[in-house]
């Protein structure tokens, strides 16, 4: 399967969820997540991007996941025939819900496996 690189970005850099685009340097970004995919799982309009966090132990690692305050309003597509690297670009709106942590459950590790 061919590798895409799926870049989450606001639809409208001056809308809301700014806050959200703070950096740590005081500026603000557009892009607001980025993924690989190898899979073929692809974002779709009406997705949301979703968060994660280590709650026990924050800064070390990743333990819960829900979906965000992001969601996908369309979806642009960029290939090349002389690339191994399909580029989405996912451009979102802000559309902030309650939405529970979850946590996310690990497989066995390969060097475990039987």
């Amino acid at each position: 399967m061919k590798e895409t690189w799926v870049i989450y970005k606001a639809a409208d850099p001056n809308g809301q969820g700014w806050e959200a685009r703070s950096l740590s340097n005081g500026g603000l970004t557009q892009i607001l997540a980025e993924e690989h995919d190898w899979a073929g799982q692809l974002p779709q309009a009406g997705d949301r991007i979703r968060d994660y966090e280590n709650l026990s132990d924050p800064g070390n690692g990743v333990s819960h996941g829900k979906d965000g305050d992001w969601i996908v309003a369309e979806v642009q597509e960029f290939s090349s025939p002389a690339s191994p690297i399909k580029i989405l670009v996912c451009l979102c709106n802000y559309q902030p819900i309650e939405s529970p942590w979850e946590e996310i459950e690990r497989g066995v590790p390969v060097g475990q496996l039987s």
